[in-house]
């Protein structure tokens, strides 16, 4: 299915709209992947992703848009700042800038419209990302979709070693790491070129072929490594050429804790079926009211795979006796049984089983933790 976009609608936070020079064409674009966000500790504090809309990218602005739409989706939930910039020409539109909100994000990159014009990557390093980053401290993480045929405003294409050099001078002037992560649309070798130079800018930075990104699985592995930094962002490195993911969960085979996951589940960066989403009452097994939601998504995967059989894990933090906390999590594996049961499902999928304290993700030593020990997980046992 295609779709028709006509306009360009966004919401400011990275500072006010502007849109200079002609109004964009309308344009014919691609559905962007279906993607289930990755779930996890954010490493990075802020983040900015910058698509060039730019007249060089005419021929493939469709999948470029969608490539686009599609990295939004795949961004992880948050605590983190998070804008966007469209440029081409002298034309500009941002959208975001403050905490993590996917909606309007998402919305720009739904309205994103061909703005034609010269392509000074330069000039939005050195401008709208500074300014988006400025005053920051902690890890920040530029994603650059382009195809990477850097122009000046004149439209002269020699303007390669002007966007290095400033994205090299925004690296060394923050209070803090920045990664650059470049996606290119279109296959130009010039263009890649330039993208691998500013992705090696720094040591945590990352080149991609949005080609490689045209998968759930390879878009939620990118997202981990951008956003999550639970591995070493891979340096050029094309990310089909990732080790092999073979049930499909976006965690590759060797990091995988549980192998055989189904393909659709919202799994955490052990690849394991965790229902981080829901609470309970403290110290008591009773689903909080207002989480039940929470399990909307799992309860329609399990739906969709009738003949798939559930252990229903529970976990606990260490806090209190051992004795206890097996107990409390026998419970809580049952409550949340016992709910999938009252949402439709066949009784006799499921078995439960506690763990009490005994197979903690992280150490038991801060608050965040142990909120993460706390935890029901669903496994596949046939």
């Amino acid at each position: 299915m295609t779709r028709i976009n006509a306009s360009l609608t966004l919401a400011g936070g990275l500072g006010a709209l502007a849109m200079l020079g002609a109004c964009a064409k309308p344009i014919v674009y691609k559905d962007p992947v279906a993607v289930t966000p990755p779930t996890g500790e954010v490493a990075v504090t802020q983040t900015v992703t910058v698509f060039d809309s730019s007249g060089s990218k005419a021929d493939h602005f469709p999948d470029a848009k969608a490539t686009l739409e599609s990295l939004v989706a795949a961004m992880p939930s948050g605590n983190y700042a998070a804008g966007q910039v469209q440029f081409g020409g002298r034309q500009r539109a941002t959208a975001g800038g403050g905490s993590f909100d996917r909606g309007a994000l998402a919305n720009a990159a739904n309205g994103a419209s061909f703005l034609q014009g010269s392509t000074p990557l330069y000039s939005v390093i050195e401008n709208e990302v500074a300014d988006a980053l400025a005053g920051g401290s902690g890890r920040a993480a530029v994603v650059i979709v382009s195809d990477g045929l850097a122009t000046d405003y004149a439209g002269r294409d020699d303007a390669d070693g002007r966007a290095l050099a400033a994205a090299r001078e925004l690296a060394e002037s923050r209070n803090g790491e920045v990664c650059f992560h470049t996606v290119q649309t279109g296959s130009a070798p010039e263009g890649a070129t330039l993208l691998r130079s500013i992705a090696d800018t720094t040591s945590c930075g990352s080149f991609s072929a949005a080609a490689s990104l045209g998968s759930s699985a390879a878009l939620q592995q990118f997202s981990r490594n951008v956003y999550l930094g639970d591995e070493p962002s891979p340096r050029n490195v094309n990310v089909a050429a990732a080790p092999p993911d073979t049930d499909g969960d976006g965690v590759i085979d060797p990091r995988d804790e549980c192998p055989g996951t189904l393909r659709e589940a919202n799994v955490d960066a052990r690849g394991c079926w965790a229902l981080n989403d829901l609470r309970f009452a403290v110290d008591g097994a009773g689903i909080e009211t207002g989480f039940e939601e929470s399990l909307a998504a799992d309860i329609a995967v399990l739906k969709a795979n009738p003949a798939v059989r559930i252990r229903v894990d529970g976990h606990t933090d260490a806090d209190g006796a051992a004795s206890y906390n097996q107990g409390l999590s026998e419970r809580r594996a049952s409550a949340v049984r016992d709910y999938l049961i009252s949402a439709g499902l066949d009784a006799d999928r499921f078995e439960v089983k506690g763990f009490g304290e005994s197979n903690p993700v992280v150490a038991n030593d801060s608050a965040d933790n142990k909120r993460r020990n706390r935890r029901v997980e669903l496994t596949i046992l046939d």
